[in-house]
């Protein structure tokens, strides 16, 4: 009898362990797949070649400050550097020669906050949209290789990567969080000095913070950080503002961070009181804004992403089809089914899927209709009070298409209260001067990340989109170029995809 027990329990717990190992094989093959590796990824050796030295002649370039354009200006560019700028510079010797005539001139553009996970077709969708570099706001061991890989060929934008996400459970959860969110987890002391050494050790440009780090392990982080002189950027952790101020971390990932603690501040609901809200938060978001100027803490902006919320919410079809949804990674879009990581229909995880009850409805429509005011009413306070923008995009978050999403962006940072100088400044100088770069203007010296538009931006924002030609380290692409690699992107998507988007194509 005791035999027959022993089988039973031996034969419920080999079923037990063959399953367990089998879910756990699915799910981690799912998690493996939405991050876009399987994506074959296109080669353009052949559409781009080197070019020793370029001329662009009687241009309209984009000044220093970004204010104005300074007319019939030629630019002399070796080997990936500016070398001569001002009015009839002499023809160099073998130099191909653009004509920039009644065209303008503008620093490659800075995308300030994106994520590539494993979408290595992304580095030329920045590239063909004038976004010459970017700020890797997640990363992990793959992106380091592929900026070793671009700063040896040169086909991709400049990046600057911050770590993985910080957490800080502990025991199991801990481990769930490194497995599911590809993550950093310490909650000791000494875990976090192993941690961020070897943060320092690999590579990595900063400490990625994020939003549910304890007190205890985000003052740790700090500290230890300013020990290896790494920054610490990103989310705002489980502390209150007044204590994120002077914690040292040098910069905030969205505006939303800080909308988001004034929802909390105000401590009601704001579906149920909207006007109250928004009054509230004209005030309060000036008192932050001061704030954060006081302690030179940055903001990176992604306005657009918040603007779409209620969009993607309640009229998601209609958003899918104002994006270039064609060029999006389709592993990244389709999502998984163990949680709603994609951007499709019942793949979004931002669609509305309450209950049909009108008053619930209408109480969640109210909610982020207020919420987007309210984020429009911080970045208003943060501009008014000279505080650092840097323009960034969430790229790969539900909607947000890389490179393409910039331009979405630095429109909405126009309609938000910045005049078109100053938008142009948050996505070049602003975050170069922040990354201490050699890039963000066209000066003498600097390196040659650079967009040739057809028409003048600081008329129009949406005048970014006109790219003629876009030059990046020592090559250069002109629109047919961009035009190949576009549709070969189009065609590698079309061959990894398992759900069809025709419906949603402009």
């Amino acid at each position: 009898m005791k035999k027959l027990w022993f089988r039973r329990i031996l034969y419920v717990t080999i079923v037990f362990l063959v399953l367990f190992i089998g879910v756990f094989i699915w799910a981690d093959n799912e998690l493996n797949k939405v991050l876009g590796k399987s994506t074959k990824v296109i080669d353009i050796a052949s559409i781009v070649k080197p070019t020793e030295i370029i001329q662009i002649k009687n241009a309209n370039v984009l000044s220093e400050d970004c204010s104005h354009f300074i007319k019939n200006q030629d630019v002399v560019i070796k080997n990936g550097k500016i070398i001569r700028l001002g009015e009839n510079q002499l023809v160099e010797n073998n130099a191909v020669i653009i004509d920039g005539t009644d065209k303008y001139l503008i620093p490659g553009l800075i995308d300030s906050h994106v994520h590539l996970k494993e979408s290595k077709n992304d580095l030329l969708l920045y590239l063909v949209n004038g976004v010459t570099s970017i700020r890797e706001m997640a990363g992990r061991p793959i992106t380091l290789e592929w900026r070793k890989a671009v700063q040896k060929n040169g086909f991709g934008p400049q990046m600057f990567i911050a770590s993985p996400p910080i957490f800080s459970e502990s025991g199991i959860m801990g481990y769930y969080y490194q497995w599911t969110r590809q993550s950093i987890n310490y909650s000791t002391k000494d875990d976090a000095e192993k941690e961020i050494k070897k943060i320092k050790e690999q590579g990595y440009d900063a400490v990625k913070m994020y939003g549910f780090v304890n007190p205890e392990m985000f003052k740790t982080t700090i500290d230890i950080s300013e020990k290896y002189n790494i920054p610490v950027i990103g989310h705002i952790p489980l502390v209150n503002l007044d204590t994120f101020y002077t914690s040292g971390q040098k910069e905030v990932a969205h505006v939303e961070e800080l909308t988001v603690k004034t929802i909390d501040d105000f401590g009601k609901s704001i579906s149920k009181n909207p006007e109250e809200f928004l009054a509230y938060l004209k005030i309060r978001s000036v008192q932050i804004a001061k704030k954060l100027k006081e302690n030179n803490i940055s903001v990176t902006s992604t306005v657009w992403l918040c603007e779409s919320f209620l969009n993607q919410r309640f009229d998601l079809k209609l958003k899918l089809k104002e994006i270039e949804l064609k060029y999006a990674n389709p592993k990244i879009i389709e999502g998984t089914p163990i949680y709603k990581l994609g951007w499709l229909p019942t793949k979004n995880g931002y669609e509305y899927d309450g209950e049909d009850n009108p008053d619930t409805k209408k109480s969640s429509l109210i909610y982020w209709k207020t919420y987007a005011e309210a984020i429009h009413i911080m970045t208003k306070a943060l501009i008014d009070n000279k505080v650092t923008i840097m323009a960034g995009t969430d790229a790969n978050v539900a909607t947000v298409v890389p490179g393409f999403s910039l331009h979405d962006e630095l429109q909405s940072l126009s309609k938000s209260g910045m005049t078109n100088s100053e938008v142009l400044y948050s996505a070049t100088v602003e975050p170069s001067n922040w990354m201490k770069k050699n890039t963000g203007k066209i000066k003498i010296g600097y390196n040659s990340d650079l967009v040739l538009l057809s028409k003048n931006p600081l008329e129009d924002m949406k005048n970014t989109k006109t790219i003629e030609y876009v030059f990046f380290d020592k090559n250069m692409i002109d629109k047919v170029q961009i035009s190949t690699i576009l549709k070969k992107i189009e065609e590698a998507n079309n061959e990894n995809r398992s759900i069809k988007i025709d419906e949603y194509i402009k």
